[in-house]
């Protein structure tokens, strides 16, 4: 199990063709050296060149009608569902491989073949998918021939950015001395009191409860896997999502420990039998006095976003807000300033969205939408942040999920600020590309008076830029970010993230958290790396003070 001094080592300063570069040897052990000379070799160029994506243009006017008509079609049906996917979107096979035989299977162009899931028969008595076909065939073929012939041979390029430099100047890396084996980190979540670092794990279906400087504490079971946690006065909620992976059983739920002493008692199940659980968020919606929650029921195909209302003696009333999946992080908040908690949602799936819900103040919702983008922008987290000191609450967003099929990656996969420009009109502003980004925090880490940025990504580049698993984003002024990482940035797989300050300095630390059997494809080194001695959490020690 390696501690803190696995990551110390010795920077040596070297020159390949004219770039400086940084080769971090570790001592006694390899651990982070080969991880850390391929992030670096791999790293520095960004990939700039520019592509012309094909014009929709047969060989001759019949063909060129048939286009036309393949994108009249796909605007119609595909929009019906979701927002239009332009062509551009992926590389011509993955729409041909992955996007296209699932439509086609979506639209009862043809049958599923449910033996080859492990969820066939439930999927098949669900009735998912139409026993008849909602277009022609013929239609169908249309616009295959439509996504086929537009779109590029190649993913798009990620557009140019500022490199990510290597050395966080302000930060010492270290390892967190307790590790699940394998890390398979859920979330990581600092106490109220700042001296308890909770860690959930989806192979141990646990929280480890530590002290700051690593030792198991106190380890509570679950018997599911833990999502996220919310702490009060009384003890810890704890929002279990039943499978990590995607799947239509519902296990999800929402489970109560109550604080005994200085320790956690045994739990209570508050809610069960849920389509996957992403998040609850704790607020008295309808003014009664009793606290209320809203669910992030994130589900597969099967999902929807609701509030509970709370009835009294731990029973609650579910109230749907959104009857669709992909419900993924939720925030109450006054966005109307009307005295009243609104709630903000961000929809992945299908949606790919933000809305506000606007409070009548008798748990009465107005949904308000304030953007939308295609389905494969994969939205993965939001959080309020007011950047420009004007008093209304900006958006921070990162959107980079890449895991649904095997996929390039995305140009349009990054990291977004929207500007609160007032009546729920919010324009982005900033947009920092950023390869499978699926957190972001908005902190002024440097104590210079405005927000800085931490980002991690679960899919990044890690043949291009490896670096991506990372980001520091200093702020210059005006959301101009310098980005940088630290030397063991690759040392994980990282998929959580707090912030607070864990050693009671007076300043913002960073724990990042590692889940290391993600389904998209990762050099083969650095599993066996992870799983011999990647930790579960890396602790970045803010040293302003």
């Amino acid at each position: 199990m390696p501690d803190g001094s696995v990551l110390q080592g010795r920077l040596d300063r070297f020159r390949v063709q004219g770039t400086e570069r940084l080769l971090f040897e570790i001592h006694p052990r390899r651990f982070f050296a080969a991880a850390l000379l391929f992030a670096l070799s791999l790293g520095a160029f960004a990939q700039t060149s520019t592509q012309t994506i094909p014009k929709p243009l047969g060989s001759s006017a019949t063909e060129h009608r048939s286009l036309i008509g393949g994108e009249t079609l796909a605007r119609q049906v595909c929009a019906s569902c979701h927002l239009f996917p332009n062509p551009d979107l992926v590389d011509k096979k993955t729409w041909k491989d992955q996007i296209l035989p699932r439509m086609e299977t979506r639209l009862g162009v043809s049958q599923p073949d449910y033996s080859t899931s492990a969820e066939g028969e439930l999927l098949r008595t669900l009735k998912l998918y139409p026993d008849e076909p909602l277009i022609s065939k013929s239609d169908w073929d249309s616009i295959v021939n439509f996504y086929l012939t537009a779109a590029p041979a190649t993913a798009l390029p990620q557009d140019a950015r500022a490199e990510i430099k290597v050395g966080l100047k302000q930060f010492t890396a270290s390892a967190i001395r307790f590790r699940f084996s394998p890390p398979l980190t859920t979330f990581t979540q600092v106490s109220r009191n700042g001296r308890q670092i909770f860690l959930g794990d989806d192979g141990a279906k646990a929280i480890a409860v530590l002290d700051t400087n690593g030792r198991l504490f106190q380890k509570l079971p679950v018997e599911n896997v833990p999502i996220a946690i919310v702490e009060n006065d009384h003890g810890l909620y704890v929002t279990a999502i039943g499978s990590f992976q995607p799947s239509e059983v519902q296990r999800g739920g929402l489970l109560f420990f109550e604080k005994q002493g200085d320790k956690f008692g045994a739990p209570k199940v508050i809610l069960k039998d849920l389509p996957r659980a992403a998040q609850t968020e704790f607020c008295d919606f309808n003014r009664d006095g009793k606290i209320d929650f809203a669910m992030c029921l994130f589900g597969n195909h099967r999902g929807r976003f609701s509030w509970f209302e709370n009835l009294g003696n731990d029973r609650y009333e579910e109230h749907v807000l959104i009857e669709k999946s992909g419900a993924i992080h939720c925030v109450a908040h006054d966005f109307n300033a009307d005295g009243i908690p609104d709630i903000g949602v961000l929809m992945a799936q299908e949606s790919e969205a933000f809305f506000i819900l606007q409070n009548d103040g008798k748990g009465n919702f107005t949904t308000a939408p304030v953007f939308q983008q295609p389905p494969a922008y994969g939205h993965n987290y939001f959080e309020l942040a007011d950047f420009d000191g004007d008093g209304q609450m900006d958006l921070l967003v990162a959107n980079g999920d890449n895991g649904d099929y095997e996929s390039p990656t995305k140009k349009y996969h990054g990291l977004r600020i929207y500007m609160n420009r007032g009546a729920n009109r919010f324009e982005e502003k900033y947009f920092f590309p950023l390869n499978g980004a699926i957190k972001a925090v908005a902190r002024d880490f440097d104590g210079d008076g405005d927000l800085d940025i931490a980002a991690i990504s679960f899919f990044p580049d890690y043949v291009k830029s490896p670096r991506e698993s990372f980001v520091y984003l200093e702020n210059k002024g005006g959301l101009n970010f310098v980005p940088s990482t630290f030397p063991q940035c690759i040392s994980g797989r990282w998929i959580a993230m707090d912030v607070a300050d864990v050693d009671g300095d007076g300043d913002l630390d960073i724990i990042l958290g590692s889940y290391i059997h993600g389904p998209s494809a990762v050099p083969s080194f650095l599993n066996k790396i992870w799983e011999k001695e990647g930790p579960s959490l890396m602790l970045l020690k803010n040293n302003l003070k």
